[in-house]
């Protein structure tokens, strides 16, 4: 009589099963992008194995009930079997929807980040609107102020001009006038 299979794939199942919590908390708590994606990978080839593995299993129990007098399987067994089963299955239907949950965070996350970047973008766009309006700004204010500088200067020489002019010109007349008394008396 040869060997009933379900014991090694039972073995099999519940050693992947041991494995799922490392995974998925590896999935959960990636840092970087890559390591997430790894992790996401493994996790779901790991889950894919498992209900494969789970697939067989199942229709080996269903065949040992339909004929399990034939390889001298008794009620007990294939009703052990099958509440195995079904702990299998919840268990696998419980990680499928922490996996789910956690994409589903991993998304609302994605979501967050997309919009805080967007924001962050037209917060820089109005920055540097505000920047550039600075700078033409300055420069306008620039150009005035040299074109006021200019003028400032101009009248400045043009004063200094005229009251040297007025200041020799009366001091030629008061030297004629001085000169003319001398001769005089």
């Amino acid at each position: 009589m040869s060997r009933d299979p379900y014991v090694d794939v039972k073995r099999e199942i519940e050693s992947t099963l041991s494995t799922l919590p490392d995974l998925l908390t590896a999935y959960a708590s990636s840092p970087s992008s890559s390591q997430h994606h790894e992790a996401q990978e493994e996790l779901r080839n790991t889950l894919q194995i498992l209900e494969g593995d789970f697939e067989d299993l199942e229709e080996s129990v269903r065949v040992v009930a339909e004929m399990g007098d034939r390889w001298g399987i008794s009620t007990q067994e294939v009703s052990s079997r099958r509440k195995f089963l079904q702990r299998v299955k919840k268990e696998i239907d419980l990680y499928v929807q922490r996996q789910d949950d956690t994409l589903g965070v991993i998304s609302g996350t994605l979501h967050t980040l997309a919009s805080q970047a967007g924001l962050i973008g037209n917060e820089v766009a109005e920055q540097s609107e505000m920047l550039d309006d600075l700078g033409n700004r300055v420069d306008t204010t620039d150009s005035k102020l040299t074109k006021v500088s200019r003028t400032m200067q101009d009248f400045i020489r043009r004063n200094e001009e005229t009251k040297s002019g007025w200041c020799i010109g009366i001091l030629i007349v008061i030297l004629m006038i001085l000169l003319l008394l001398v001769i005089i008396t």
